[in-house]
């Protein structure tokens, strides 16, 4: 423990003698902290249905914010402005990261909230989980919805929130204050303030995102309350203030922070105090005062305190809170993340060169791959992220509620600096709103919820026609569709079996099989649900958490010109009106549908669409989507290894492979050369050392697999870890670079793994046919728990 010596400075350079045994027994007392924290990187804001919602997730220790080195179920949500959980994923954090996607098709026009959580963060409430909004919208809906308007338009409110958390009689008194509309962000507003004794005290205007502040010292036996010019008649009660306590005031400079301590001037004693400050409830110093006169000053050096959010105390000598107030340090305001562009302005379809730089300190380094988004900057809600990993990671996460377009807050704008807006929202949201303060109240969950890496499958068997449960019954997981068993287990004293931490991606026919002690069938196998979770989240719960976006101005237009593109030449993605039709058949339904093949655990699967018939034949899709893929002659290979080609499982020879179209298939999977792991219990399989693409063609009829309930045996459909689909980004050549295909990629690039080797990465991509301003977000986190951050952009236009 250090206490404040050179660092602290007192203006009227008195020192006393300190015994501290008090504050040290409850500084021993407080318990040390354990949380983990989730951000989950979204490629943009604004989507329209068809586009895919590509995410990152990372995984940190909530007090260093270095990535945890472990495995950890991830549950990612979209949620309907209605609350309903319209598509779920899960995901396995692999020290600390995973990616994967979300599909918009057939959702209707709406703003979304993608919510993210692991188990532990559960134990902590609403507020501890990750929320962020987005718009889904269909062109020719683009009105917003008739309840967002009706309940922003014409509705105000404002708090006052004295400085420290008390207004004190006779005191130098700082009062905050913001003026929100319906939707909770923040208004213009000006005003005055007066007693009722119809005295004019002061004026008072709001300078950021309806905060402000002005000073006031209150006499006893008068109120005070503040009038709005926008809202006349209406009066605005300021707090009552007390007759005795401690009114904190900080004012930071470049290299500290002077803090003016104050009391009732009429006092005839003033108070002792200590005067404590801490980051995440661990206390940093701390200082015992005796008050000779009714105002002091302190002055601390901002080295004393790490980056993000610390708390200053000011505290009786029973460690009772006389007065408390948020700071933000901010000192090292250059990204970590340096990049450099080959130029700034590009013609389409021209590839663009981004050399990234790592600019931290020595002995620090990025291990794990960085999550790089490069977007159309009409499809942001304000032409800027509204939110970042740096905006998460020190102010969304350690603040409750909801604050808006938090990354504005880093940024100097023309009228304020970052430091200025970061100092108002210390005042506004940051007034007695740490969330540390809840996370030390809580009792720290134990080690079993942190340890929940893969799926749990459970359930207890029982005998046939009888409901009592059935002890010492052998249990063993079946992968249906191989001769392939996964584990085995015996039920316990009350018929209960688990296998626990199993790993597998998509969803995935597994069998269980169970006998009795005797060897008999006579078993009948009740399961669990797996991976339970609310299909339905309370609309109140998100609002608090995360704030509406408003749709860009120039998303509509861009949407429209996009749209008239693709269905010239994609004209099935529009509708037509048909004269009346006679139904002579109908179409046998499909027992049922696939999203991928034989091979559960391919490197890609890709699902054949009908605007993939652009490409005639397979071999054509195949150059095009794989890049690996080397066709010369008769000789096809991947990379410098060779590669099997299977039609339906049944190996063709390469010529055979250059006569099939593309209307004939359904799907395709891809297996890059070497082995192929999939379960935790051992490798699946192996299909040698040649890559494999095995292809499936459509089928009228599918083999029905019987669900029904058979002695013994139970053969359930599972929903298992999330597979990432990989972002195509197209390269132009010669050859192809004036194709009529329409490209109108929102997203230019796309990729949540940019490896930094030497302090170095090269980014290549390709732009497309808007012309529009695009900026590139590179996010990710050091080895020593260093937020990295990076951002640049650039325009395209014509010749």
């Amino acid at each position: 423990m250090k206490t404040l010596t050179t660092a602290l400075f007192f203006i009227s350079f008195f020192f006393f003698q300190l015994s501290a045994q008090d504050i040290e027994s409850w500084i021993s007392s407080k318990k040390p902290l354990l949380f983990e924290k989730l951000y989950v990187h979204v490629d943009r804001e604004l989507y329209v249905p068809g586009d895919k919602i590509w995410l990152k997730a990372y995984q940190v220790n909530g007090i260093t914010h270095q990535l945890n080195s472990n495995f950890r179920n991830v549950y990612v949500q979209l949620i309907s402005e209605e609350g309903k959980v319209v598509q779920d994923i899960y995901l396995l954090t692999i020290k600390g990261i995973a990616d994967g996607e979300f599909i918009t098709d057939n959702l209707s026009t709406g703003m979304y909230t993608i919510r993210a959580f692991t188990k532990y963060l559960e134990n902590f409430g609403e507020a501890a989980l990750f929320h962020k909004k987005i718009w889904i919208v269909n062109p020719a809906e683009l009105q917003q919805s008739e309840r967002a308007k009706a309940i922003s338009e014409g509705k105000m409110d404002i708090s006052f929130l004295p400085e420290g958390g008390n207004l004190v009689n006779n005191a130098l008194n700082t009062i905050a204050f913001k003026a929100i509309n319906g939707e909770g962000k923040g208004i213009y507003v000006s005003g005055y303030v007066m007693n009722d004794a119809g005295d004019t005290i002061t004026s008072i205007s709001a300078s950021y995102k309806g905060m402000g502040k002005f000073n006031l010292m209150p006499e006893e036996g008068l109120n005070y309350f503040a009038g709005i010019d926008q809202f006349p008649g209406l009066k605005f009660p300021l707090p009552k203030a007390q007759t005795d306590g401690i009114g904190l005031i900080c004012k930071p400079d470049e290299e500290s922070l002077m803090f003016e301590l104050s009391t009732n001037m009429k006092l005839e004693t003033y108070p002792e105090f200590y005067f404590v400050a801490s980051h995440k409830g661990i206390v940093l110093f701390y200082k015992k005062v005796e008050m000779t006169e009714y105002s002091q000053a302190l002055k601390v050096n901002k080295h004393l305190f790490p980056t993000g959010i610390s708390k200053i105390a000011v505290l009786d000598l029973q460690m009772n809170p006389l007065a408390e107030r948020l700071i933000f340090i901010d000192e090292n305001k250059r990204d970590q993340l340096q990049l450099q562009i080959n130029q700034e302005i590009f013609e389409p379809r021209r590839e663009v060169k981004i050399d990234v730089m790592g600019m931290l300190e020595p002995g620090d380094s990025i291990t794990s791959g960085l999550s790089v988004a490069v977007v159309n900057r009409n499809y942001l809600s304000t032409g800027e992220n509204s939110q970042n990993i740096k905006s998460y990671l020190l102010l969304d996460s350690d603040l409750k509620g909801a604050i808006e377009s938090p990354a504005e807050y880093f940024v100097d704008d023309e009228f304020h600096s970052s430091a200025e807006k970061l100092d108002l929202l210390m005042l506004v949201h940051g007034w007695r709103t740490y969330f540390w303060d809840d996370i030390e109240k809580k009792q720290t969950p134990s080690l079993d919820d942190w340890n929940d890496a893969g799926i749990d499958i459970s359930g207890w068997a029982k005998r046939m026609l009888w409901k009592e449960p059935l002890p010492g019954a052998e249990v063993s997981l079946d992968y249906v569709f191989k001769n392939f068993q996964i584990a085995k287990t015996t039920t316990n004293s009350a018929g209960r079996f688990s296998f626990d931490h199993v790993y597998f991606v998509d969803s995935l026919n597994i069998m269980l099989n169970a006998r009795t002690k005797n060897g008999t069938k006579n078993v009948e196998i009740l399961l669990d649900q797996i991976m339970k979770r609310d299909s339905i989240i309370p609309f109140h719960n998100l609002n608090m958490n995360t704030l509406n976006i408003d749709l860009n101005p120039n998303f509509a237009s861009d949407n429209y010109y996009r749209r008239t593109k693709e269905l010239e030449f994609f004209p099935e993605k529009g509708t037509i009106l048909l004269d009346e039709v006679e139904i002579l058949e109908k179409k046998a339904k499909r027992a049922f549908s696939r999203s991928f093949g034989e091979y559960v655990w391919a490197d890609r699967t890709f699902l054949i669409k009908p605007s993939d018939y652009s490409f005639q034949y397979v071999i054509d899709y195949l150059r095009y989507n794989l890049p690996s893929l080397v066709v010369s002659g008769d000789s096809i290979m991947i990379g410098n290894k060779g590669v099997t080609f299977m039609l339906d499982g049944v190996a063709i020879e390469e010529f055979e492979l250059r006569t099939i179209r593309m209307q004939e298939i359904e799907l395709i999977d891809f297996l890059h050369p070497g082995f192929r792991r999939g379960f935790s219990a051992g490798l699946l399989g192996v299909v040698d050392e040649t890559g494999l693409i095995a292809i499936y063609q459509k089928t009228p009829f599918k083999p029905v697999i019987d669900y029904n309930f058979s002695k013994g045996r139970l053969r359930p459909e599972l929903k298992g870890f999330h597979r990432p689909a990989k972002f195509y980004s197209p390269k132009y050549t010669l050859e192809n670079v004036g194709s009529p295909r329409p490209d109108f990629r929102p997203t230019l690039y796309w990729n949540p793994d940019v490896r930094i080797e030497n302090g170095n990465a090269p980014l290549e991509f390709f732009t497309s046919d808007e012309l529009s301003e695009y900026v590139v977000y590179l996010e990710g986190i050091s080895k020593n728990g260093r937020i990295c951050f990076g951002t640049a952009s650039f325009s395209v236009n014509k010749k």
